[in-house]
């Protein structure tokens, strides 16, 4: 909340001016800054913000003079999807990615499983979108190039693609995680015991091999929400999704001093929460990450 509320105030820019225009006069702009309070000091305002959240209330934007809890509720869902559908992806592709990786570490695979997924993570976001839309979007026609329907499942057509381009940072952290992990697992003495002992192929691969390995995985799927969120905003933005993204840009450009504080503030619990419930979840997997 402290760094949210600082770096927007420190930002050039007055929003006074931006609302006004600049014909705007001088008396004007201080008439708008006492009817904003703008016109306190900074601890002022940071304090009278905090009152304020404690007891629920994110503030009232000041470009359209509207609750910002109403914008969060109207975006927020549409990244939650977002987010969602790529994690949902990223797994499907990561999870046999990274496990055939380790089990063909040393072969030609294994090298070029190395090579694509280092080209992946230095990919920007926005490249990326761009070369989804004029590949799947323009060319094949199979992806709408922008826009956004809130209905579901017709939610799911809009969204399959920007979900595909988030996991061009997704899946290469993940998957190789799990390459690491599956190999570290293969050398342990229970996963041959368990071989010898002649249990079902199923039980062996589930039990003694990807569980204990996905450990490791999930919970750096709690930190990977953190940079889904980033890359969410840079998709959001290339596909003109009515995110919660979208929505901070604009904020952002506006100088919407209580919208920008509001939007960091819900990120940083989605962050904590899911955070919590990968430790929680990679707990479950492996008994052997539990904390004493």
């Amino acid at each position: 909340m402290v760094v949210a509320f600082g770096l927007i105030h420190f930002i050039p820019g007055d929003p006074a001016v931006l609302m006004l225009g600049d014909m705007a006069t001088e008396d004007n702009i201080k008439q708008l800054h006492a009817r904003l309070g703008l016109d306190r000091s900074l601890p002022e305002q940071f304090l009278l913000y905090v009152s304020r959240v404690v007891h629920g209330d994110l503030g009232t934007s000041i470009i359209n003079d509207r609750p910002v809890l109403g914008f969060i509720e109207l975006s927020l869902p549409v990244t939650l999807w977002l987010l969602g559908v790529s994690f949902a992806v990223a797994l499907c592709l990561a999870v046999p990615l990274g496990v055939v990786a380790a089990v063909y570490r040393p072969t030609w695979f294994g090298q070029l499983f190395r090579i694509v997924t280092s080209i992946s993570l230095s990919t920007p976001t926005f490249f990326a979108g761009l070369m989804g839309i004029l590949v799947f979007a323009i060319a094949l026609k199979v992806a709408p190039v922008a826009g956004y329907a809130y209905e579901f499942p017709v939610n799911l057509g809009y969204l399959w693609l920007p979900a595909l381009i988030n996991c061009v940072v997704i899946v290469p952290v993940l998957s190789r995680v799990i390459q690491s992990s599956v190999s570290e697992t293969l050398e342990q003495e229970f996963v041959e015991t368990a071989i010898v002992r002649g249990l079902p192929r199923l039980v062996i691969i589930w039990q003694y091999l990807l569980r204990p390995s996905l450990a490791p995985a999930v919970s750096l799927a709690g930190y990977m929400i953190g940079q889904g969120l980033a890359a969410s905003v840079v998709t959001e933005v290339v596909f003109n999704l009515p995110g919660i993204g979208t929505t901070l840009i604009g904020a952002v450009t506006r100088r919407d001093y209580p919208m920008v504080p509001g939007i960091v503030l819900v990120f940083g619990l989605i962050v904590v929460l899911t955070s919590y419930v990968s430790e929680l979840t990679s707990a479950w997997l492996d008994p052997r990450t539990r904390s004493s």
